[in-house]
């Protein structure tokens, strides 16, 4: 039987020491600084039926693992079963390194000991459980963010391309201007929680030395100036895999650069959510579920040939190798590797062969009454999250991409084959092959209509 909802909230924080790798580069960078520190910050809410937890960290991803050793300390400690806890990453690319990204080396001491961490917000806010109320809202945001892959006049998607560049021809897709909100309150109407989603990769910072929560801290600090300390505040990072800050049509130009653009974008995002938050229907009561499955999906394929190949590139010093014109890889589409990068895919492409062709990935739905949350695992294009949510009857729907695993990009099939471009190029960083988001959509759709 339902009884009226609880809920608590609290953070821990997870601030790696100095000298730590810094992923989400091309090359390894190491901490020098710490301008702001990283937490995992955590929100528990119970029905008196089914507990669910979600807990997001200022990371630029969590693998698999990583997810399943804190779920499986949640649930000796605190009871809640993993397939109730959804564990996902801001995709801050000032924080430690999680897996061996591109150049950039796992830090597995770190790796060890954050999921330590991440159950100990759980179980922090388990603690905390008090009667409480949980509301939804949604507005649209568009003047913010931006698709940062275009087609040029030489017949390429390039990212990134450049801000009003001659060879601009127009965007490959569309952008996702949607925010949705949920806050958490207590009996007296303390805030608790404060949960946004929305779709921006990230922002930066003044110094990729210098350890960060980028923009999703910059959220999290103004809304407990708006709210106060007792307020623990999450910004999901939505379908976001190709979507930025940066307007290269020329048509908005920004003069703020790192943490005061950072801190300016947080605000406009915190400013919708003070606004809505009055008008919200808060429920004292709501069913809870969540389940999971998991994806089986292809990996991209590396021949002999490009095995071959990235051997002659690892054999001569790095940024040296230029015996080609296109390509030099079977997976690559249109655009080629910069030379400069060559023998960072040299060694990427050996990586990925090492691995199974098929792989597998967890799908996650948590439902809220009329609101679902889908947890995808990876950096998912904005156009299959406009294709889950378009197909879903939920109200509102939080599709959170980087949750409980990382398989990289997950990029359409279009992009894969016709369009190409460094979101595509095999890595770590971008397991999933043509077929991927098919199967990834089909298997959300049975979750959400069951």
């Amino acid at each position: 039987m339902l009884t009226s909802l609880k809920a608590g909230s609290a953070s821990a924080n997870i601030t790696p020491p100095l000298g730590t790798a810094i992923p989400g580069g091309f090359r390894a960078r190491y901490a020098e600084n710490v301008d702001d520190e990283l937490f995992a910050k955590a929100v528990v809410i119970d029905n008196g039926e089914t507990r669910i937890a979600m807990v997001t960290c200022d990371l630029i991803a969590v693998t698999e693992q990583m997810a399943d050793c804190a779920k499986e300390r949640i649930a000796d400690r605190c009871g809640i079963p993993p397939e109730h806890v959804m564990v996902n990453a801001t995709h801050t690319h000032t924080a430690a390194a999680i897996a061996n990204l591109l150049g950039t080396p796992v830090d597995t001491d770190y790796t060890a000991w954050v999921p330590l961490k991440i159950a100990d917000a759980v179980e922090l806010a388990v603690w905390r459980l008090a009667p409480a109320r949980v509301g939804f809202a949604s507005v649209n945001e568009e003047r913010i963010t931006f698709n940062r892959r275009w087609h040029v006049k030489d017949g390429t998607v390039r990212m990134n391309p450049g801000v009003e560049h001659p060879a601009l021809v127009r965007p490959t897709g569309t952008i996702d201007a949607e925010l949705t909100m949920m806050f958490v309150e207590a009996e007296d109407s303390t805030p608790l929680a404060a949960v946004a989603n929305f779709a921006l990769h990230y922002i930066g910072t003044d110094n990729g030395n210098a350890l960060s929560a980028d923009y999703f801290g910059h959220f999290g600090r103004l809304m407990q100036r708006y709210l106060g300390d007792t307020c623990v505040s999450l910004l999901w990072n939505a379908a976001s895999g190709q979507i930025n800050n940066t307007d290269f049509s020329g048509k908005r130009k920004w003069t703020a650069r790192g943490h005061r653009q950072a801190e300016k974008m947080a605000n406009v995002l915190a400013g919708h959510f003070i606004t809505e938050m009055q008008f919200m229907e808060m429920h004292e009561t709501l069913p809870l579920g969540g389940e999971v499955r998991t994806l089986t999906f292809p990996r991209k394929r590396i021949t002999a040939e490009d095995l071959g190949l990235a051997e002659r590139i690892l054999a001569v010093p790095p940024g040296t190798y230029d015996d080609y014109e296109t390509g030099p890889f079977s997976w690559v589409v249109g655009q080629p590797i910069p030379k400069t990068l060559v023998d960072i895919y040299a060694l990427e492409c050996q990586r990925v062969a090492k691995l199974p062709e098929h792989l597998t990935a967890p799908i996650q739905v948590l439902r809220l009454g009329e609101a679902a949350i889908v947890a995808l695992p990876g950096e998912v294009f904005v156009e299959t999250g406009m294709n889950i949510k378009s197909a879903s009857d939920a109200s509102p729907l939080f599709l959170v991409s980087l949750a409980n695993g990382y398989i990289g990009y997950i990029c359409t099939d279009e992009a894969l084959t016709q369009e190409g471009g460094y979101e595509t190029w095999a890595a770590m960083s971008s397991l999933p092959a043509v077929g991927t988001v098919p199967a990834m959509e089909a298997v959300v759709a049975s979750m959400l209509e069951r």
